[in-house]
């Protein structure tokens, strides 16, 4: 025990130190690492390569300034213990290495708001001229392998260089808002909260230089390996940003692919499309022009000089013998331009009044990468538990494979913290039943881990998903009370599985979601809501019909409904496979009306005293016929009653209150895994037979009289019962037999065919099988012979 103790004391201790007592040390850098490069042309504060090596060249930096920026240089250790903690930030917490490009983004995003904020008070703050500039600039040199970030934000001072960089998990924006917490002006909130998405940047880099200018001091570089130290120097050239900040990323070798325009121009819009500022990116583009022939042989003569952000290539279309006869010629340029790269805005920071239908159509457009307007949107702002601002779309073309297990949690709703996005592959923000929804989520203050890629379960996650779901269901609710039905009647051809599915699923919101729930009417021949139903319910009436099949024919002509239809009830036909499944969560409509299957036993309907004292006595009358069922078909039938529901079938087959009815049958034989034994125990079929049909009535007679037909009858009967019910036949054969059976009788061909065998004399084949089938001993040498000579 005593040791256990000691060895937690000094766990903890060993913590204490590691965590509470950072160390900084300041040395004179002691390595000749710095060397002149003279040619280069670009003011770029430093440059790195591979290995142990530390500042290879300073492009732009005479002997004299290196030498000065060697000696005054500051090496320093990171506050934490580094060599572990950059190892867990660069191979364990982000799962995209991408994701460095937009969190570099979002840090120069956070500066430029922290300028305009503080220029709210003191405009001489922004300065002039490009200065006043508020944008964030994306350059790549691919020579020498560098990919440039800079922003004209707020910039920093040496002492924030320290602070803020060379201390991991430290946020400035985050010192920035606690400083101005007691402001109401909502302006100030940013997204810094972590202080290591920084650090993401060594998931593509080999080193880093950090150039910045903050007006209250001069303008220092910070330069990492990411190997546990950094470096601060006074920059040289002195002041050549202004104010802001560069970051120089010099790229590993296997991150040659951030060296492309294209792959930094689509995560730029994947992740900061909605960022406030613009973002532009250095890119080129090839143009042609018509110049004369003899400005090109001139410019030939000499090497072209190439100016700063053009590079001149030339061609002549001309063949050399035609030359000199050319009087224009065709030159191309290489022209070098910004591209912004953020040019739509994030409506949803606007209030709804503000934004067109045309707004909302082209934004939907440009998330949902759909050609089509959407059929339906809601715009709206949540303030309380959980703050946030969403717009939520219904596409006029229902998403492909939108029940795909495998793609339910991709691009429905794209989450985004203050107009930086996060992501669009999670669970828990919206259920299966609407993934059909596309639309944005901004929040403020949602909680995410470290790395801003994965969600945390919270409550606060809960909140925002119980009003997204409301909202949702809101705007359904809009279309469905409409006066003009038209849009909902569209709005349910298309997602109306996708409602039903939410009745089965979301226990919470069910009550509201089968107001919304619509199937076809017997009376109107449309579809119709259990709200209109009710209101066209009889007098009385306390249950609401309904029945399932395959199709809506097939469920018009079943005779399960013929008595309901008679009696003046309007019947619901359930079609689609799901519809059964989801009554089945429904057993009584606003608390009140009983959905009742008309495919299950236990269907009634209000009768006289007359009617029930004539029923028993036709009860008692067929008694003899029920009797005769269930002795021959015991196997397949529990119970043989007579009917209430049939008035111009003969009989029919329903399934017990517990048992699964024609339609769910159907249904689980035709799942593509399905097999017997998975299918459990099916329960026998109950038979209702209709006292008032003239087969029934003549069956009766037959039984009474033992007729030898009255059984060949009686299975015709049964099976077709199977078929008009909306069951199968397990033996296709044997039902086909009976039929033909059936028709032999009825047309007397069965006594044609006996009399004919009987008058057709016999072979001598047929006559020695019969013989000798008969009695083998009987056979004499003459049959046997006479047999012989016939085969």
């Amino acid at each position: 025990m005593i040791n256990m103790k000691w060895k937690r004391i000094i766990l903890i201790a060993i913590i204490a130190f590691v965590v509470f007592v950072p160390s900084v040390k300041l040395q004179e850098e002691e390595d000749d690492d710095i060397k002149v490069n003279p040619q280069a042309s670009s003011p770029v504060s430093s440059s790195f390569v591979d290995g142990e090596k530390a500042i290879e060249e300073a492009e732009g930096y005479s002997n004299e300034q290196q030498k000065e920026m060697k000696e005054e240089a500051q090496s320093f250790t990171f506050q934490a213990e580094v060599n572990r903690l950059m190892h867990i930030i660069i191979n364990s917490l982000y799962s995209n290495r991408e994701i460095f490009l937009r969190e570099l983004i979002s840090n120069a995003s956070d500066a430029l708001d922290k300028i305009r904020f503080l220029s709210l008070t003191n405009a001489t703050m922004l300065g002039a001229g490009d200065q006043a500039k508020l944008e964030i600039l994306l350059k790549i040199d691919k020579e020498r392998r560098i990919l440039h970030i800079t922003d004209r934000g707020i910039g920093m001072t040496k002492d924030d260089l320290i602070k803020n960089l060379g201390t991991i998990a430290q946020s400035g924006t985050k010192d920035f808002l606690n400083k101005f917490a007691e402001q109401s002006d909502k302006t100030s909130g940013l997204i810094g909260q972590f202080g290591v998405g920084f650090y993401s940047v060594f998931l593509a880099a080999d080193a880093v230089s950090v150039t910045s200018k903050h007006s209250d001091d001069d303008q220092y570089i910070w330069t990492s390996r990411a190997d546990g130290t950094y470096k601060v120097v006074k920059d040289p050239l002195g002041n050549t940003l202004g104010r802001g900040t560069r970051i120089s990323i010099h790229l590993k070798e296997d991150a040659s692919e951030f060296l492309e325009e294209s792959t930094i121009r689509n995560i730029a819009k994947k992740y900061s499309e909605f960022i406030n500022f613009p973002i532009s990116l250095w890119t080129s583009k090839v143009v042609s022009s018509e110049v004369p022939a003899e400005e090109t042989r001139e410019e030939e003569s000499t090497k072209p000089t190439s100016e700063e952000g053009v590079e001149v290539e030339e061609e002549d279309d001309e063949d050399d013998s035609d030359e000199e006869e050319a009087k224009t010629t065709t030159k191309t340029e290489t022209v070098w331009d910004w591209e912004l790269l953020n040019n739509v805005k994030p409506i949803w920071t606007r209030s709804p009044k503000d934004v067109t239908a045309d707004d909302y159509s082209s934004f939907y457009k440009v998330i949902s990468k759909d050609t089509e307007a959407p059929l339906k949107h809601i715009h709206f702002v949540a303030e309380g538990e959980a703050n946030f601002k969403s717009i939520l779309y219904i596409p006029s073309t229902p998403p492909q494979n939108q029940f795909d297990p495998t793609n339910a949690n991709k691009g429905s709703i794209r989450l985004f913290v203050r107009r930086v996005f996060i992501t669009d592959d999670f669970e828990g923000l919206i259920p299966n039943y609407l993934k059909f929804i596309r639309g944005v989520v901004d929040s403020d203050d949602m909680d995410l881990n470290v790395s801003r890629e994965i969600l945390q379960q919270t409550r606060l996650l809960k909140q925002i998903e119980k009003k997204i779901i409301r909202k949702a269901i809101a705007m359904f609710q809009e279309m469905a009370t409409a006066e003009d039905k038209e849009e909902y009647i569209k709005f349910w051809s298309l997602y109306g599985t996708n409602i039903k599915l939410g009745v089965v699923e979301d226990s919470s919101n069910r009550s509201r979601l089968t107001k919304l729930i619509m199937f076809w009417s017997s009376k109107t021949g449309e579809y119709t809501t259990l709200d209109a139903y009710v209101s066209r319910m009889k007098e009385g009436q306390d249950q609401i019909y309904y029945l399932a099949g395959a199709n809506k024919a097939v469920v018009e002509s079943s005779p399960l409904a013929e008595k309901a239809l008679k009696r003046g009830y309007e019947v619901l036909y359930m079609v689609d496979p799901i519809d059964e499944y989801a009554v089945q969560h429904v057993p009584k409509y606003d608390g009140k009306f009983k959905l009742t299957n008309l495919g299950k036993d236990g269907v009634t309907f209000d009768e006289t005293e007359d009617e029930q004292e004539e029923k028993k006595k036709v009860v008692d009358e067929f008694q003899p016929l029920v009797d005769f069922f269930k002795q021959n078909f015991a196997e397949n039938i529990e119970k043989v009653v007579i009917s209430d529901r049939l008035a111009t079938a003969p009989c029919a087959l329903i399934a017990n209150q517990y048992g699964y009815s024609a339609n769910m049958e159907r249904i689980m034989k035709a799942q593509a895994l399905h097999n017997n034994r998975q299918t459990g125990y099916i329960p026998k079929k109950i038979m209702e037979l209709n006292p008032r049909h003239p087969i029934v009535k003549e069956l009766l007679k037959r039984v009474k009289t033992e007729d030898k037909s009255a059984i060949i009858s009686a299975n015709v009967l049964y099976e077709t019962a199977l078929l008009s019910s909306g069951y199968t036949i397990d033996d296709p054969s044997k039902f086909a037999a009976a039929i033909h059976q059936m028709m032999a009788l009825n047309m007397n061909t069965e006594a044609e065919l006996v009399d004919e065998q009987a008058t057709t004399e016999p072979t001598p084949v047929e006559k020695a099988t019969k013989s000798t089938q008969s009695d083998p001993s009987t056979h004499t040498e003459e049959d046997m012979s006479s047999l012989r000579d016939e085969l």
